[in-house]
């Protein structure tokens, strides 16, 4: 194996949030020219710079080693300077700029790309779907970006390459690998809350860290080692914080010339104090004054941004552990990969918290609520596998660029959860909706912590082909999976539950060069979704045959360089169709799941993104989506899907001085209103300031979140409480290259 192949990545220079979120977005579909010789297939190594543009090499969403102007889907890809650029805490804060991107509540359950409705376990580490966390609350956080060498959203469906349950999209999240050359690196970083209603910098969270990277046998083993520790990080919220410890250590061997195997393992230990995020919130208004729903349907301003609406005695606790085994062997024209994962986690929370109950009687306006405890436990196991063979070859006058692989999904989550009776609550654990100091909390009963295991299980295997012929300036895509689901849960009564499906699942591409510097497009993919067995355990009716969801992704556009690369630009447009799609009503005074046949969910939009480089100093990256989604049947038909704003748009501006080394960004983030269920949530516009000094061996940035400090509902996750956005923070960052 040649030093080349593992040759670390030059740094981006360019290092703005909005970097590859606009580069990286190539809807192209799959590609034109296709030469014989295979490169790097590694699904883990970044080759790509921001000189590159759509140039860039990226394999980590489509598993093909194409450019990201030959990939033949909307693709965002951020690198781990972009991240270390915007002070991204996690994954959600990359997501912030990514202008398909929602999420619908603090506990970071539910996602939204382009209108559809997905979760966390659309959240891929390394190609595989190892979800930290679950429905105990504390676990349910979007992932660290301490071990983050990248993160590509892939917007739109992919059943051929992921299996069921990718109806929106996926965030695949790389991690950083051994490198030949040694570095090792130490980091300090902190965050504190800059506004008048947190005390300004009374609010803050401090992190070390290490990576260190190099040989540790000649170059025949590598080793890459990456912590963090935030012993006391706290929110914004008086009273919430979390302590967590984290740890990935890998190692690569190299055997011979062609093969590499690579051990990883993470250790994710994380305790909070004041909420698992469960049901926290702040109140707001207009559910204060009592107007909501009456004579407004806006939830209003907030009223207490900075204060806890749970009891002191809330906490949470998450353990997490990953073993992971990737191999690649290269032949001549073929390279084989594979990777699979053993993920583990333990978690539990208890939280007193403000129910929507009716029989804690708590209404819009009143000055006192009511509260009730519920406790949550869980334990998730994940095995995954993914194999594949990517080769090309020639059949006569067509080129081939061929990939076939299986991936395999077993998920076995218990979880327990318990709820105080309304009659033990009622009068012991109110709080004020002025004054959230004014409140008054008994313990949490330890009956609550006593019961069994419900008991769910999926498995899935997933097969898939994909062929890319090319033939001159156009190539066509087809690809061709099948995927088989088997779900059952086992009840904490004993009760058991049981289901089955299969599916054929379809894609196709064509793409046009139309000058060397830019492609046109068009192409098709599938998402599948079966009902989550648990939910049809819990809500679905006697009797009633569920179908799976299914969904029909379509895109257009085009992608090209301009003005001799000063301009990289991206259009997609997009339409997607959900049949068979389930929601929630109240039959009989009781909670059920009731699906509406055939077609009932449609989303159409376009998505325009650009990079202009004005001179060798400033940049410009431009990121807009317009969505339109959705009911196209039922009681809600016309109305726009909850937490998708018709519009949204980023921006950020870098300028790099010419004689120091100093660079400075300039961000924004807005989107227009969106629905809550019968209630809106207002647009906003927020500004982030970066400024970056870069020596040989001291990286130094202060980054303005916030900047103008806005307050303003982001979410709500029940008609109780309201969700508010993080204050103005200061986020200072150093790292020192030994």
């Amino acid at each position: 194996m040649s030093k080349k192949f593992f040759k670390k990545s030059k740094p981006i220079t360019n290092l703005a949030i909005g970097s590859a979120l606009i580069t990286a977005l190539s809807p192209a579909s799959f590609a034109a020219d296709i030469e014989p010789e295979v490169t790097n297939m590694d699904v883990v190594t970044v080759t790509g710079k921001s000189e590159q543009g759509i140039n860039a090499v990226d394999n980590t969403a489509t598993k093909m080693n194409l450019s990201l102007k030959d990939t033949g889907r909307s693709v965002v890809k951020v690198t781990k300077e972009q991240i270390e650029d915007m002070s991204a805490e996690d994954v959600k804060d990359i997501a912030e700029y990514a202008t398909s991107i929602n999420t619908s509540s603090s506990a970071d359950r539910n996602v939204i790309i382009r209108g559809i409705s997905t979760n966390l376990d659309n959240f891929m580490v390394n190609g595989l779907r190892s979800l930290q966390g679950g429905e105990a609350g504390s676990g349910s956080r979007s992932p660290s970006t301490y071990n983050v060498e990248s993160v590509t959203i892939l917007n739109g469906s992919d059943a051929i390459l992921y299996g069921s349950g990718v109806g929106g999209g996926i965030v695949n999240i790389i991690t950083k690998k051994p490198q030949e050359e040694s570095e090792t690196t130490l980091g300090l970083k902190t965050r504190s809350y800059v506004s008048g209603d947190t005390a300004n910098f009374k609010r803050n969270q401090v992190s070390v860290s290490i990576d260190s990277t190099g040989q540790l046998v000649d170059d025949k083993v590598l080793y890459r080692v990456n912590a963090e520790l935030t012993p006391d990080g706290e929110e914004f919220q008086e009273g919430r914080s979390t302590d967590e410890q984290a740890i990935d250590a890998s190692l690569t061997f190299i055997v011979g010339d062609n093969t590499r195997i690579t051990p990883r393992f993470e250790y994710i230990n994380r305790e909070t104090t004041g909420g698992s995020s469960y049901g926290d919130g702040v109140y707001t208004t207009n559910l204060a004054n009592g107007t909501l729903g009456d004579t407004t349907d806006s939830f209003g301003r907030i009223l207490n941004r900075s204060f806890y609406y749970g009891s002191p005695l809330d906490k949470g606790a998450n353990k997490s552990t990953t073993f992971e085994l990737s191999a690649e062997h290269k032949l001549q024209n073929w390279t084989l990969n594979a990777t699979a994962a053993a993920v583990n986690t333990k978690s539990s929370a208890q939280d007193l918290y403000a129910s929507n109950s009716s029989g804690l009687g708590n209404a819009i306006g009143d000055s006192t609520l009511e509260r009730k405890w519920v406790y949550a436990q869980g334990e998730d196991q994940y095995f995954l596998l993914d194999t594949n063979a990517e080769g090309k070859f020639e059949t006569g006058i067509f080129k081939h660029h061929l990939l076939t692989g299986v991936n395999v999904r077993n998920k076995e989550v218990k979880f327990m959860r318990n709820f105080q009776g309304n009659e033990d609550a009622i009068g012991n654990n109110t709080i004020n909706v002025y004054n959230p100091d004014d409140q008054i909390y008994t313990q949490m009963p330890d009956s609550l912590k006593d019961g069994n295991y419900s008991t769910t299980t999926d498995n899935e295997i997933n097969l898939y082909l994909k062929d890319r012929i090319s033939l001159g300036d156009f190539t066509l895509a087809l690809g061709l999976g099948y995927t088989r689901f088997e779900g059952e849960e086992t009840s904490s009564d004993d009760s058991a539950y049981d289901q089955s499906t299969s599916n054929f699942i379809y894609d196709a591409g064509i793409v046009y060069k139309l000058t060397p510097d830019v492609n046109l497009f068009a192409s098709y993919s599938q998402a599948y979704e079966p009902i989550d067995t648990s939910t049809l355990v819990q809500y679905g009716q006697d009797g009633v045959s569920y179908d799976p969801e299914e969904s029909d992704n379509y895109e257009l556009g085009f992608k090209g360089d301009f003005f001799d690369d000063k301009l990289s630009t991206s259009v997609t447009l997009f339409y997607i169709n959900t049949k068979n799609q389930t929601e929630y009503e109240t039959i009989d005074g009781d909670r059920a799941l009731v699906q509406r046949s055939g077609e009932a969910f449609r989303s159409t939009g376009v998505e325009v993104n650009a990079l202009v480089h004005i001179t060798d100093q400033i940049s410009s990256r431009i990121s807009y989506a317009y969505t339109d989604a959705s009911d196209t049947s039922g009681d809600d038909k016309g109305v726009q899907a909850d937490y998708t704003p018709y519009n949204s748009l980023s921006i950020w501006n870098s300028y790099k001085m010419d004689s120091e080394p100093v660079r400075f960004a300039l961000g924004m983030r807005a989107e227009s209103g969106s629905n809550d269920g019968d209630y809106k949530v207002p647009g906003y516009a927020e500004f982030d300031f970066g400024t970056y000094y870069e020596l040989e061996n001291w990286d130094i940035s202060l980054v303005v979140r916030n900047m103008f400090d806005k307050s303003r509902v982001a979410s709500t996750p029940n008609w109780v409480l309201a969700e508010g956005n993080d204050p103005r923070s200061l986020n200072l960052n150093f790292k020192y290259r030994l």
